[in-house]
């Protein structure tokens, strides 16, 4: 895949660039470090935004890291997917969908946005949403739709980037992850 302008970014103390499906194998997640320790989480729908006290530890099996290995490969080509590197060491990840979605077709799903956790709190995540948005409106959406984890600080990320409650839903989405935060950024 030929590189252009928009799909490096240069920001210290890492690079960001676009993938193709060739970059991703079964183990590129291997040594990601995933892991959330989640204790508040929002219930309820965006007009009624309750914050519950639900405590877990979100991470990935090496099951779930394969497969998601294989659908971000799958993905890599028609739509977008983004590594953020810190010399050799991947520090986070963003993908978007390739399918229009909505009523009429102005959505694009952003479908993984992960900062490693020896990452998270230095500007990363905002700088892979950047990018995310950037891609989206070269894909010809209008907007970004986000099926956000329910934790109250993932939903405070996003929020902080722009993103509001979802106007429109995407019932697979609901019926895959219920539990999810439905939002959506304008591009």
């Amino acid at each position: 895949m030929k590189q252009s302008a928009s799909d490096i970014v240069v920001s210290s103390p890492w690079s960001i660039r676009r993938l193709s499906a060739r970059d991703i194998d079964e183990r590129w997640l291997a040594d990601f470090q995933r892991r959330q320790e989640v204790t508040l989480v929002y219930r309820g729908a965006p007009g009624d935004k309750r914050i519950a006290v639900e405590p877990f530890i979100d991470d990935w099996s090496p099951d779930e890291r394969r497969a998601l290995c294989r659908e971000l490969a799958t993905m890599a080509d028609a739509g977008r997917v983004w590594a953020a590197m810190e010399g050799e060491s991947l520090a986070g990840f963003a993908a978007i969908s390739p399918e229009p979605l909505g009523p009429d077709g102005e959505y694009r799903q952003l479908k993984e946005l992960q900062v490693d956790a020896r990452w998270r709190g230095r500007g990363l995540g905002r700088e892979l949403m950047r990018q995310c948005m950037a891609g989206g409106k070269a894909m010809g959406a209008r907007r970004l739709y986000i099926s956000s984890h329910s934790a109250v600080e993932t939903v405070s990320f996003y929020e902080r980037c722009g993103c509001v409650p979802a106007r429109w839903l995407h019932g697979p989405q609901l019926e895959l992850e219920p539990f999810d935060w439905q939002m959506e950024r304008d591009l």
